[in-house]
Formats: structure tokens, sequence, C-alpha cells
């Protein structure tokens, strides 16, 4: 096992060496019709064991490209367009979620926010109670799963990932804002995310869907909520952005 730990290195669960030793056990069986106290012997012997360790590398190497493609082809998955509607249920981890008797709006009830949620979010969602008389209802999305409104984006890296817009709001005259809570520089990723989120918007598939939003952060002086209807490529300067005013958009 010790051998078996020391060729997995760092890179593997604990598990994932039990595994390898499991893995070997059966091989010298088969071939060899070594049984395992034998077996071990055999591998662990001094003149035999830097040729299992050449082996397990290159078995090692192969199994990476492998693990690599199932990856690429896991996370292809979740770039498959689907239509997003406010669950009709949601289930929380009782731990780490805590039922908030005050919120009053929320699309399901009653509105269950997490233990460690931002402080951004946990503003924004005071700021939308606040202006409840606009707004038909909000939605706080989730952080995974097909359940929740997702929109892809090519990160900073290069690489393609999604990212799940933070609130989800109908206001009383039928616009629709998909909002992504920020603080000022915050997140290297929060343009790409902004960006793809206008792209998505403004995609002819959503023309009907009347639908405006991007990263909203709060101004320094907590009076308003910041928003950009186009493009951008920081979220330092916001001086020049549109502010989120709910009366607005009374029905």
């Amino acid at each position: 096992m010790a051998f078996c730990a020391k060729m997995l290195g760092s890179g593997y669960e604990k598990v994932s060496i039990k595994t390898l030793a499991v893995a070997l056990l059966e091989v010298m069986e088969d071939l060899f019709e070594l049984f395992e106290s034998e077996a071990i012997k055999v591998i662990l012997y001094h003149g035999n064991r830097p040729k299992f360790a050449d082996i397990i590398e290159r078995a090692l190497k192969q199994y990476a490209i492998i693990l690599q493609r199932r990856r690429a082809a896991y996370r292809a998955k979740g770039y498959v367009k689907y239509t997003w509607e406010v669950p009709a249920d949601r289930f929380y981890k009782e731990d780490t979620n805590r039922v908030c008797p005050k919120i009053e709006n929320h699309a399901l009830m009653p509105y269950i926010q997490e233990n460690r949620v931002s402080s951004p979010e946990q503003k924004f969602t005071a700021f939308l109670e606040e202006n409840k008389e606009y707004i038909d209802w909000w939605y706080k999305n989730g952080d995974s799963g097909k359940q929740h409104y997702a929109i892809s984006y090519t990160n900073v890296d290069g690489n393609k990932a999604l990212f799940y817009v933070d609130f989800v709001i109908r206001m009383k005259n039928g616009q629709v804002f998909l909002f992504d809570t920020k603080s000022e520089d915050s997140d290297k990723n929060a343009p790409c995310k902004h960006n793809a989120l206008i792209d998505y918007i403004h995609n002819e598939e959503n023309a009907d869907k009347h639908l405006k939003g991007g990263v909203i952060i709060q101004t320094k002086n907590g009076e308003n909520w910041k928003y950009c209807p186009m493009k951008i490529e920081n979220t330092t300067d916001i001086s020049s952005w549109d502010s989120f005013h709910p009366d607005e958009y009374k029905a």
C-alpha cells in the first residue's frame, strides 16, 4: 500500500491507493497465477520494483488522457441549451441554509438563504424587498444543476465554463432582469461573465423574453445599484453604468 501511495502521489484521492493495489494483485493472479502474498513479494522485490514503477507511470499517463477526455465530454453536456423556468420546488441542505421569514416576494416560499451568503447578495436581497411593490417576483438562483439559470462563457484562462446568475427578477411591467451581484474588481472573470450574459440577452432567440441585466454592483455610498447594458472591460470604474431603479418598471 505504501508503494502504491508513493506511485500515485498527491494527485489522487486515498481510495485510489486501494484501487491500484487491487489491480496489481489481479494482474499478477491472471497472468502468473501468483496470489496475494507471493504477488506482493514479486512486485516489491528490489529487481522488479523499478519495472513495475515504470509500468504504473505509463498507465497513469494514459489514464490522465482518458480522464481529461471524460471531463471534457461531461462539461460539454452542460452547454446543451434548455428552457429555464422557476422550479416548482427546491431542496436545501439543512445544515448550510436557514429560513428567512422576513422575505415575502421570493418566487418560492418560504425563502431559504445560505448561512454563508455573500455581502453583496445579502444587501441586494434587502434592496429587492424594499422595492417589492414594483416587483412581480424575484428568484435567488442556485450555483449548480440544470434546475438553475446557467450561462455559458469563456473565462480569462480561455476555458469554457458555466456561471449561474445570482438573481432572476420579473418586474410588474413584465421586464425580466438577470443580475450577478459583485463588488468592484472582486472577480477576475466578472467581465467575461457579464459580456457572455450581454450576448445571451441580445441573442435573437431571446428577443421576445424582455431580458436585461449583467453584473450589478452597489455604489460605494450605498445609494444605487449599477449595471452596464453594454460589454465591459473591468468592474473597477462603474461611474458610467446605468442605475437599477425598480420604480421605473411598475405596471
